[in-house]
């Protein structure tokens, strides 16, 4: 036991009072908070974030705990509620052992001797491939919404992803682009239900045309971001009318200019004019007169979001020279109006530029605030699914370790005999799910399965009353069952997946595999396996450690991560927990694989990434040694100094 170190703040109760608010709000069978706003309105909600803002924690302890808690929810889109809960466990497990200053300094040797090692040899083994976009977003909206609500929000998601990114390996990029412009890519419409929501091609203006001329096919748009009228001097410069004949000469001159640069504007066949500045009344009636539709006053990220999609960049009339050649221009396939209950619309489809294919998603709810909800839900959703796609290696110091035992660890050797090519047949196409597979020999010493890419979406659900691992062997230059979201596809080496129990890699990525802490695409399945994992392997892994201290926060941390699934369970049926962890230690035991549930998948990444954000936390937190409070802004303290001073 590590001996107590120096009086200070200790922030136990104040994690201790987060996790308690946010506890019963965890899991699908969570209940909901009423939270009302100062406005007067009430709103229930489950979502981690929300709770914690609302609380408006008075202890600079619980803010920070708060404001670390809601900074890795943004980052990875999940995680609010369960950054609560083990933080509270940790720092609990460090009170209660006495919170010494070698206690403080095992924490950063913890996670590089024990934690990356216990992920990197235990956990990865575990993982399975890349999965069904629903397999992942089901759970995760289950957590914040209902029953009804997750399943038509999970399919909407998957349905926008997919169509926003036809082209699988481009999904990493439009999913940025999706988190970024979320806000620009859908439509909140209230007074309707949930299943009335939808997919619509191209993106939704909210607002209405100044000028709507009707056209047939394909036309170019034209983007601007101030007026078109010309100017009678540049800026700064007085303009001196000496009569009223100048005066309607000049407003001639102005009218002769405008008509000349729509008449140029019809003759590109440029039909659409979308502005950021509002118009003139001389531009809005020489755009009807020859037949320019005119959307005006769009917002700077309307504006930006066009842009990103056709790559033009706006038109600018320099001075009174509106006869400067028109070059960049937007090809729009469809512009028409749209109304959404009573608000009126535009509805506009351009040829996109770049992977992304754009789509705007119809969001239906009976009131604003539930549709606040479950738009803040879907964006965060997407901000999720980024995490499937990265990669965590591992510590330089230790690198060369894992590569000298990657043989021992991760590496398999296969040899084309015709038993082993029979047993891999056997394994691989009993399943009725998946109709074809075939053997594609790769070398004269090594075969590969390769499925059907035609039924990519099948694997995940096809090894359910198989008790046989199937062999996935994944080529670079093919899309195989695994890759039904392509994470890595990219990469050089290829690769081998084991479903449901991945223990084993091809050779020719065994440096690569062995540096590889977290790979794109780790998945696991939901409800608390992730925690008793990472519980088994730390607890594994420290027997080997030397350093008193770093055991001992080994057991805190590890102990802690059991109270994730312990809060789960707690609405469960008794003792669910209980039964839960000893079916799954027993399974681990014995190397077996764990069961696929129906209850959907989680990132890998991300749970790892709860972890070493909640260690990161404890570690600024027992850093504090004195707390100041300060009631007014500090005043800025302007240095004076001078060579004279010196």
């Amino acid at each position: 036991m590590a001996a107590a170190g120096p009086e200070r703040p200790w922030p136990w109760q104040e994690a201790a009072a987060l996790a308690g608010a946010v506890r019963g709000a965890l899991g699908p069978r969570g209940g909901r908070a009423l939270l009302l706003r100062p406005t007067g309105e009430a709103m229930a909600t489950r979502d981690g974030r929300r709770l914690l803002e609302a609380l408006s924690a008075e202890p600079p302890a619980a803010r920070v705990m708060a404001a670390r808690a809601c900074s890795h929810r943004a980052a990875t889109g999940d995680g609010a509620k369960s950054f609560a809960l083990l933080l509270a466990a940790v720092l609990g497990g460090l009170r209660a052992a006495g919170g010494g200053a070698g206690l403080r300094r095992a924490l950063r040797a913890f996670e590089a001797q024990v934690l990356e090692r216990a992920a990197a040899r235990g956990l990865r083994r575990h993982v399975l491939p890349e999965p069904l976009l629903e397999a992942l977003l089901e759970p995760y909206l289950a957590g914040r919404l209902g029953p009804g609500e997750r399943r038509c929000l999970a399919r909407l998601c998957a349905e926008m992803c997919r169509r926003c990114a036809p082209a699988a390996a481009a999904r990493p990029q439009v999913l940025r682009l999706l988190g970024r412009r979320f806000a620009e890519l859908h439509a909140a419409v209230p007074g309707l239900p949930l299943a009335s929501s939808r997919l619509l091609p191209g993106i939704v203006l909210r607002r209405d045309f100044a000028v709507y001329c009707p056209t047939d096919g394909p036309l170019r748009a034209l983007l601007v971001t101030e007026p078109l009228r010309p100017a009678l001097t540049a800026p700064g410069v007085e303009f001196v009318v000496a009569s009223e004949g100048q005066y309607q000469a000049s407003l001639r001159w102005i009218t002769d200019r405008t008509e000349a640069l729509m008449k140029r504007l019809q003759s590109n066949n440029v039909k659409l004019l979308l502005s950021s500045a509002k118009q003139e009344e001389v531009v809005i009636y020489y755009a009807k007169l020859y037949g320019v539709s005119v959307v005006e006053c769009l917002s700077a990220d309307e504006m930006a979001l066009i842009r990103e999609i056709t790559g033009v960049s706006p038109y600018t009339p320099l001075g009174d020279n509106t006869d400067r050649e028109i070059t960049e221009t937007a090809v729009v396939t469809f512009c028409q109006p749209l109304v959404l209950v009573s608000k009126r619309c535009v509805h506009i489809g351009f040829s996109s530029a770049c992977a992304f294919q754009p789509h705007c998603l119809i969001l239906c709810a009976p009131v604003d605030a539930v549709n606040e909800q479950h738009a803040a839900a879907v964006q965060e959703a997407f901000t999720m699914l980024q995490q499937l796609f990265k990669t965590i290696h591992l510590r330089e110091e230790w690198e060369a370790e894992g590569e000298s035992q990657s043989k021992t660890l991760d590496v398999c050797t296969w040899h084309s005999s015709a038993t082993q090519k029979q047993l891999v047949i056997e394994n691989t196409c009993s399943n009725n799910q998946v109709s074809e597979c075939q053997l594609k020999a790769l070398g004269d010493e090594t075969e590969r399965k390769v499925l059907d890419p035609d039924k990519s979406d099948l694997l995940v659900h096809s090894q359910k009353n198989h008790s046989t691992p199937v062999l996935v062997a994944c080529n670079t230059d093919t899309v195989t069952a695994c890759e039904s979201l392509d994470v890595g596809k990219n990469l050089e080496k290829t690769r081998c997946h084991t479903f449901p129990f991945k223990q084993e890699s091809c050779a020719g990525i065994a440096q690569d595999y062995a540096n590889c802490l977290i790979e794109a695409g780790s998945v696991l399945p939901v409800g608390g396996y992730f925690e008793i994992l990472l519980h088994y392997y730390i607890q594994d892994y420290a027997k080997q450690c030397q350093q008193s201290e770093v055991i001992i926060v080994s057991n805190i941390v590890a102990d802690a991560l059991l109270s994730i699934p312990k809060a789960l369970y707690q609405t469960a049926k008794r003792d669910g927990f209980t039964k839960f962890y000893l079916e799954t230690i027993n399974l681990l035991k014995k190397n077996q694989p764990l069961p696929v549930n129906n209850e959907g998948l989680e990132s890998v990444y991300c749970k790892y990434q709860l972890v070493i954000s909640v260690l990161h936390c404890v570690t600024e937190l027992l850093s504090i040694d004195l707390v100041i409070g300060v009631r007014r802004p500090l005043q800025k303290i302007e240095d004076h100094d001078s060579e004279d001073d010196c």
